[in-house]
């Protein structure tokens, strides 16, 4: 029995924290994730999968482009002609209140808000029970791990979870490793986490990642795993990279003084040199024993030298930004060191003091015109709490989804 376990799709995704960009690199970069898509489609066909597992965010919104619908549609199609049964579920970026405006081809079930399990008879007369759930709201604030049935009678058990670890409250179906493995499945096919990671080795318990990186933070291969059963019954998952365009991280080779026209030659021969497959957008790190010159450290701060280097691009690689690598050992700001900062920031950035300054926002007349009305100051405070802790959890790194 083989299967294809892929999550956070993420079609329609904009691109982040790029600037400077060609006309033909734009293109590039807005079709990149439905290339991936077309690459699992090929994989998944070329290794004869018995069936294919989307753990939810397929799109970046909830709601999507035509392009991004045809693109999810036709690859969708392409398994139904090899016959292949895909399973699939939609996540806090993509939820669904109303499934039915989906016209999926006779071979996808999409779960719905409540978990379910669906059985899936391979060629082989293999008997594979699947269950899971669909976002129907941005949120979803329950443990609904309780809610998963208990390990069904047939040859195996797969568990598919578009969450995230936590407790009863957290926004992203919160759960935790013990009850994953309470449930005594033997795969638990993860999603909503953009980097590939195993919570536990046997029975697997994983997040196959994004299939397309999507900001500088999510660098390295993405992809997707195919996942075999073996003769002693247990399930070996196989990572297979599935991304045209990858985010990278790079340090110059570099040592000394540099002026700016040599630095940008130097920094585009050694990106030359190292970039020889693929296309990498590239992050440049510029070793702390690197002394640059006066105009050369304005040309940085102001991103001159990163336009500089842009228009000596190769064919391989774009770079992103360039930064100066920080010593620890760095005068510390205002003579503090981090300890100190950190203590600081514990004791200073409390629960009470957001409150207070929540209070002090309602003296201006124009907030507390457009946001109190009603309310009491108590009531506006918490939710005001409630707001600051909500835009974290959308602005942060833990979140666009602890993507």
């Amino acid at each position: 029995m083989k299967f294809l376990h892929a999550a956070d799709l993420h079609l329609d995704t904009p691109f982040q924290g790029l600037s400077g960009l060609t006309p033909a690199l734009q293109e590039r970069l807005i079709t990149a994730p439905l290339m991936a898509l077309t690459r699992l489609v090929k994989l998944a066909i070329a290794e004869h999968v018995d069936f294919v597992l989307l753990v939810g965010d397929l799109f970046d919104q909830q709601s999507q482009s035509v392009q991004a619908q045809a693109a999810l549609m036709s690859a969708l199609e392409q398994l139904n002609e090899a016959q292949i049964p895909v399973i699939l579920s939609f996540g806090n970026h993509d939820f669904q209140p109303d499934l039915t405006n989906w016209h999926l081809p006779a071979n996808v079930h999409a779960f719905g808000p409540q978990v379910t399990t669906v059985t899936v008879t391979t060629a082989d007369q293999t008997r594979v029970a699947i269950s899971g759930f669909s976002y129907a709201k941005r949120w979803v604030t329950d443990d609904l791990v309780a809610t998963y049935p208990a390990k069904a009678q047939a040859d195996y058990h797969i568990g598919t979870l578009h969450g995230q670890t936590g407790v009863a409250g957290d926004h992203y179906a919160p759960f935790s490793l013990s009850e994953l493995l309470a449930k005594h499945y033997d795969y638990w096919a993860l999603g909503h986490i953009h980097q590939r990671q195993v919570l536990n080795e046997q029975p697997p318990v994983i997040y196959s990642g994004n299939i397309q990186g999507r900001h500088r933070g999510e660098t390295g291969p993405k992809g997707c795993l195919i996942v075999t059963s073996q003769a002693d019954h247990t399930l070996q998952p196989v990572f297979h990279d599935l991304t045209s365009i990858t985010w990278t991280d790079w340090t110059a080779d570099l040592t000394g003084h540099w002026e700016r026209q040599s630095l940008v030659q130097q920094l585009a021969d050694q990106l030359t040199a190292s970039m020889t497959t693929g296309y990498q957008l590239v992050t440049v790190s510029l070793p702390a024993t690197v002394e640059l010159g006066t105009s050369t450290e304005l040309a940085l701060t102001q991103g001159a030298l990163l336009t500089q280097l842009q228009e000596l691009a190769g064919e391989h690689w774009w770079p992103v930004a360039i930064e100066q690598v920080v010593t620890t050992d760095s005068v510390p700001l205002f003579g503090l060191n981090a300890t100190t900062w950190q203590h600081a920031g514990q004791t200073v950035v409390t629960d009470a003091a957001v409150a207070e300054l929540a209070g002090h926002l309602l003296d201006e007349d124009f907030l507390n015109t457009a946001l109190l009305d009603d309310v009491s100051t108590t009531v506006w405070q918490q939710q005001v709490m409630q707001l600051l802790t909500d835009q974290y959890h959308l602005t942060t790194g833990v979140d666009d989804d602890v993507d």
